[in-house]
């Protein structure tokens, strides 16, 4: 798997993919490429939602053998993005899907298993903000899409480590238990990127929070909310978003493969740090603008996950 085009699309997956064994590394960056391609084209701009659902309609079909090609393929439509990383995944639809072919068949159809998930949440996405900007009616509804965008995301990790890795990995015991943690990590990291993301997500008419708890604080459901009615939201997903990661961080002790377990402990440690910089900023500057973790404390999370 070309490691230039993983790196271009994704600076911060790369850090850590790069370490990984080389029998899970191609399988895992492969299946990230293949996410991070549906992603672009549900993203893309210019394009009418109904024809990106037709292209992510087409994409699970091919992946499951229903259909020989895209109706309109995504390298037609790659002039319409400004990133050069992307425009490059969109020209290299074919070449990704000729290395899923290759794959072997246990891998595929754990890859297919999880892109298909992957590709339900876009989808419901799609089509749900088309309808409403506040479409998650409850806490349940988001903690699905958290795990069809994600929490799946943990639970393929797992699957794919084990299948590549064999005891290596960990002991088959804990196979069970570290696909819930593998799942809640997934989700967890998910909600980090909902709460991080609130500056892109309110201007463009988005929000994932549950309507029935904005509702709870005097949200009328007319507008957008306010940050008085985000603010106790905000906070509460936080809280469950950090136990998320409590339930979790077993989860790496597990592993019996340092690289592994770095490149496991690596995300898990970001997103602690990246929330302590959220609830240090506050809500109001959180719908303002991008709050991202300063490099050093970057480089601490890496040293700490190599050696702590």
């Amino acid at each position: 798997m070309d490691q230039d085009l993983l790196r271009s699309v994704s600076r911060s997956f790369y850090l850590s993919m790069r370490f990984l064994p080389a029998p899970m590394r191609s399988p895992v960056s492969l299946a990230y490429l293949l996410a991070r391609l549906s992603d672009t084209i549900a993203d893309t701009p210019g394009l009418p939602a109904d024809e990106r659902l037709q292209m992510l309609a087409d994409f699970s079909a091919i992946l499951s053998d229903h259909k020989a090609r895209f109706s309109v393929h995504p390298s037609d439509r790659a002039n319409l993005l400004t990133k050069p990383s992307e425009r490059t995944l969109m020209l290299r639809t074919e070449e990704l899907l000729v290395e899923f072919r290759r794959l072997s068949e246990p891998i595929r159809q754990l890859t297919e298993g999880t892109i298909q998930t992957i590709l339900e949440g876009q989808r419901w996405d799609l089509r749900a903000f088309s309808e409403n900007p506040v479409p998650c009616s409850t806490a349940d509804d988001l903690s699905l899409y958290t795990y069809r965008v994600a929490g799946c995301v943990g639970e393929f990790w797992t699957k794919a480590a084990f299948a590549t890795m064999g005891p290596r990995f960990t002991a088959p015991d804990n196979l069970e238990t570290m696909l819930e943690e593998g799942r809640k990590l997934g989700q967890a990291l998910q909600l980090v990127n909902i709460l991080r993301d609130l500056h892109e997500d309110l201007p463009s008419g988005r929000c994932y929070l549950p309507a029935n708890e904005l509702r709870s604080e005097g949200w009328t459901g007319v507008e957008l909310p306010e940050s008085s009615e985000l603010a106790p939201v905000f906070y509460s997903w936080m809280e469950i978003c950090r136990g998320l990661l409590d339930e979790s961080a077993p989860y790496s002790g597990r592993i019996r493969d340092f690289r592994i377990r770095f490149c496991t402990r690596l995300p898990h440690r970001l997103a602690r740090k990246t929330l302590d910089q959220l609830e240090q900023a506050g809500i109001e500057r959180v719908m303002r603008e991008r709050i991202a973790i300063p490099r050093s404390s970057v480089w601490t999370a890496i040293a700490w996950s190599l050696f702590c």
